[in-house]
């Protein structure tokens, strides 16, 4: 009885958005957050970049950090070391899922690592796919590095079936724009000058597929892997390339290239693999259509950060579609989240909910 109301609890969040109650929104994912018993998988796994670091790289050197306000104004006005207002995307997941925030693995004790069943969080802002990615602002966690620590966690975790807990746990990797941001776009780098933008994209779902590999070997089974979304539109861009409008389309071109390729390699692994799901997130698409339809969700404003990083925050954040100059606010993400866990127009070729039961 307790997951069918769950299920209908995120159905209805779907619904809610559509008609533009966010009040009703914010109670129904207070609702789901309540639903304490109700765990839908063993646990949720997070790799990845700023999109999804939830306090890393405050115990890393770095300068890619977010230890201070407006960071997290919404999340108990404190900031957690999220790159936003208030929760990212797998919080809400691990919130639908009736599991706790996956604790970032820096902040934690050997002892804690081995004893937090529920999921940990691996991602580390400013890494990439590609090992050099991020390393101009420090020493980040490359993605590389996060399965490496993930392997390690999985032989000492204080589970009675290790191989069974891993199968039905989700795997969520949230990586690709810093390949484009601080390496292929980066003029100091050699990355532009060797690779053309298709034989970049070819190359960096290669690479990424690598690595998923590497965690199917570990026991991983099932996996949500983001398509990177039109960065060519984030402020930090748009508005460095303002002769080309509102977005730098000719960045956000060769990110569709690697869109199609990563869709591609994950059909294949998927067949490849034995007793594997991916699930593919089309972030290009749901921004795109937040744009067109933003009156739906309440957001006025599509194009400007809520926080220039030198004044005060914009009072209502739930207005803008980003927080920072690069990253998304709490509504973008509470939409997107909500929208890839019950419907397959976004996340395919399944949804989350779907991937729960496969």
């Amino acid at each position: 009885m307790r997951v069918f109301s769950l299920r209908s609890m995120v159905k209805a969040l779907i619904l809610c958005s559509v008609s533009v109650s966010l009040l009703l929104l914010f109670q129904l994912f207070s609702i789901c957050d309540n639903a304490k018993n109700t765990k839908l998988v063993p646990a949720l796994y997070i790799f990845g970049d700023s999109t999804v670091d939830a306090g890393n790289n405050n115990n890393l050197s770095t300068t890619a950090r977010a230890i201070s306000l407006p960071y997290g104004i919404d999340f108990n006005h404190t900031a957690t070391g999220r790159f936003t207002n208030g929760l990212t995307v797998p919080d809400y997941f691990a919130r639908f899922l009736g599991l706790p925030f996956a604790p970032p693995y820096m902040n934690l004790s050997e002892l804690e690592r081995r004893t937090t069943t529920t999921g940990l969080n691996f991602a580390s802002a400013s890494s990439g796919i590609l090992p050099e990615t991020g390393s101009f602002t420090g020493s980040p966690l490359t993605l590389d590095n996060q399965t490496d620590l993930f392997k390690i966690t999985a032989k000492r975790l204080d589970v009675q079936n290790i191989k069974v807990h891993l199968a039905k746990s989700i795997f969520f990797i949230s990586v690709g724009s810093n390949d484009y941001i601080m390496n292929y776009r980066n003029i100091a780098s050699k990355t532009n000058k060797l690779f053309s933008p298709d034989y970049f994209a070819k190359f960096l779902a290669e690479e990424l597929v690598k690595r998923l590999k590497k965690l199917y070997l570990i026991g991983a089974r099932k996996f949500v892997v983001t398509g990177l979304g039109p960065v060519g539109c984030i402020p930090a861009i748009a508005k460095s390339t303002p002769h080309e409008g509102d977005c730098a389309e000719s960045f956000n071109q060769a990110l569709l290239s690697y869109n199609k390729e990563l869709f591609m390699k994950l059909s294949k692994l998927q067949s490849q693999l034995y007793g594997s799901f991916f699930v593919h997130t089309d972030t290009f698409k749901f921004l795109h259509e937040l744009k067109e339809n933003k009156e739906k969700y309440g957001i006025t404003d599509t194009q400007n950060a809520c926080w220039d990083g030198k004044h005060d925050p914009c009072a209502v954040r739930d207005r803008y579609i980003y927080f920072d100059s690069a990253h998304p606010s709490q509504i973008t993400n509470s939409i997107f989240a909500a929208r890839c866990f019950s419907e397959s127009s976004i996340c395919t070729p399944m949804n989350v909910m779907q991937l729960v039961s496969a």
